[in-house]
């Protein structure tokens, strides 16, 4: 999938929302419902060896990590962020984590594999 949110006659795709900075003009797609999470499926109809691509990451609200996420799994709300997977059963292939601080994480603000 390619969705370039710079390009003026970009939408973005169902099941996330556009959401706009009134100060800036950028344009960003957010997920569609509050304090949850948004799932996209981009079907690919050939073989690959390697998945590329680029993330630009906007804050609203609160910046978690791992804080107030429950789960422990990549089938469970693990992260405040971006999480990439691949196939059924899922497997994890990256994962962009937004938090206000890079070290000092309480034990439950920490990246799950770390714990």
């Amino acid at each position: 999938a390619y969705i370039n949110m710079t390009d003026p006659e970009a939408e973005c795709p169902s099941g996330l929302n556009e959401v706009s900075n009134r100060t800036t003009g950028q344009r960003a797609c957010g997920r569609s419902v509050d304090r949850n999470c948004s799932s996209l499926n981009f079907p690919v109809n050939t073989k690959y060896t390697h998945v590329c691509g680029i993330a630009r990451g906007y804050q609203y609200g609160h910046m978690d990590a791992f804080f107030f996420l429950s789960g422990k799994t990549i089938d469970q709300v693990y992260v405040d962020g971006l999480s990439i997977t691949n196939g059924n059963p899922r497997q994890h292939l990256w994962t962009y984590v937004v938090s206000l601080q890079e070290t000092g994480f309480r034990r439950n603000q920490r990246c799950p594999r770390d714990q």
